[in-house]
């Protein structure tokens, strides 16, 4: 039985030696980059883990942030701001692109008086009547993707941080 017109072909297939030795190379080191990439993300690399913990503090270690430089969109995560104990009112000012980049889904505790305006959340804190410092957790749902810079700011103290938004 004869092949259809639009199978019978004499041109020979043509081969790239490039694209050969590619194909060749990712056979031979495929499986472990694919090992070394899960490795990696269990690491944390990618999102919540050891390698994307950072805290972050001012020279004087009376204004600090912990936080995940890597996350993911749509990932719950967890701010913690911790301000050393002073006995007089606090008030903590997040500015930058956490109003925008950012759906904030917790704060605790609660702030007495909360004020938001031109991109900036302001928490109005009174002294404690139990001594040690003040630890405010924010938690927090990325809503864009790309590198987001925050600044915080208590008193005199600012902290500068940014975090990386994955898809």
């Amino acid at each position: 039985m004869p092949k259809p017109a639009s199978v019978q072909n004499n041109i020979p297939v043509k081969e790239s030696s490039k694209w050969l030795a590619f194909e060749y190379i990712m056979q031979k080191y495929g499986g472990v980059a694919l090992v070394l990439i899960v490795c990696l993300g269990l690491l944390g690399l990618f999102s919540d883990g050891i390698l994307s913990s950072k805290r972050l503090s001012d020279p004087s270690h009376e204004l600090s942030v912990e936080y995940e430089k890597v996350g993911r969109i749509d990932s719950d995560m967890n701010i913690k701001i911790e301000t050393a104990a002073t006995g007089e009112n606090v008030t903590l000012v997040l500015s930058g692109d956490l109003m925008e980049a950012n759906e904030i889904k917790s704060l605790y505790p609660a702030a007495e008086r909360m004020t938001s305006h031109n991109g900036e959340l302001v928490l109005h804190y009174r002294a404690s009547a139990t001594p040690g410092p003040l630890a405010v957790w924010l938690g927090v749902t990325p809503r864009q993707v790309g590198d987001h810079q925050y600044t915080l700011r208590s008193g005199d103290k600012t902290l500068t941080f940014s975090q990386f938004i994955l898809p």
